[in-house]
Formats: structure tokens, C-alpha cells, sequence
């Protein structure tokens, strides 16, 4: 099936055929080098789209890269992230104390900074992720406040 050509609309309303490369023509590495490459990658959007005075990660960054000056971090984002903190230790992606305290900021900045929770504990989906203060209209989510706190074991595990 992976033969099979693709329809693709042009701009004028017409189309064309488009066949995919033939397998084997795309990343000439082994298996085990292209994981790594993925799990780097992933490790360095954590790291780089993080707010460095309080830990919060963006939920999304521009995939060409360029200035992203949106203010606005995710609580998942920021649970994945500490998690991603923990692997890149492992892996050495990063110095250990530059990652340690990159995780001692974004915990401080959780229990002692972050607006006050929206309803039981749980967290708000979006802030600003200089002020910790909930950002658009955004709801309690219990589903991102286990992400964020399962990344917060990760690092009660690994430190």
C-alpha cells in the first residue's frame, strides 16, 4: 500500500498525483540513532521553551523555529517537561546541577507562586507562564494536573 500514489489538490482547484519515495530513501542512520535524535529533540523543546525564572513550558512552539514571544505555558506541557528534565540528566543531555535546578525552580515556582488552584486542587490547563495566573478562559483540567504531578514523582524518583 505504501506504493500507492497520493491525489493532492493544487491552488487552482485541479490536482495531481504525488508518489512517495520508495522505503528506505529517508534517514540513513540505524534505529537506535534515530531514537536518540527524537528523544534529544524532544528533550530540547523542554528545555528551551521553558520559562527559566519559573519552570513553565510552553504547550506548543513554531516548528521552524524563530521568536516565540506567546506568554502562555501548559501544565502538561510542564509535567511532560519535568519528565523530559529527568531523561536528559540520564542521558546527559544537559550538566546534572543546570537540570536540578531547573527542576528546583519549576517545583518552588508550583507550590510557592502559582496562582491559587481553580477548584480542589486542580490546576488551570493554561498560564502565563511568568505569573503562574490562569491565561484565556481556560478550564480546571484533572487530566493535566496528573500529568503535572505524575512529572513531579518522575523527579521525586530520580533526584
Amino acid at each position: 500500500m505504501s506504493n500507492l500514489p497520493f491525489l493532492v489538490a493544487g491552488c487552482g482547484g485541479g490536482s495531481s498525483l504525488v508518489m512517495p519515495p520508495p522505503p528506505g530513501d529517508g534517514y540513513f542512520g540505524t534505529d537506535d540513532q534515530l531514537l536518540e535524535e527524537i528523544t534529544k529533540a524532544a528533550f530540547q523543546f523542554f528545555w528551551e521553551q521553558a520559562d527559566p525564572g519559573t519552570g513553565q513550558i510552553k504547550d506548543r512552539a513554531f516548528a521552524a523555529g524563530g521568536n516565540d514571544n506567546r506568554p502562555v505555558s501548559s501544565i502538561a506541557s510542564t509535567g511532560f517537561g519535568l519528565t523530559a528534565l529527568c531523561i536528559g540528566d540520564q542521558r546527559g543531555y544537559q550538566p546534572t546541577s543546570s537540570i536540578s535546578d531547573r527542576v528546583q525552580t519549576t517545583l518552588s515556582f508550583l507550590l510557592n507562586q502559582m496562582q491559587p488552584q481553580g477548584m480542589n486542587g486542580f490546576c488551570y490547563h493554561f498560564v502565563d507562564m511568568t505569573s503562574g495566573v490562569r491565561a484565556f478562559t481556560s478550564e480546571v483540567s484533572s487530566i493535566d494536573t496528573a500529568i503535572l504531578l505524575c512529572g513531579v514523582l518522575v523527579c521525586r524518583q530520580h533526584f
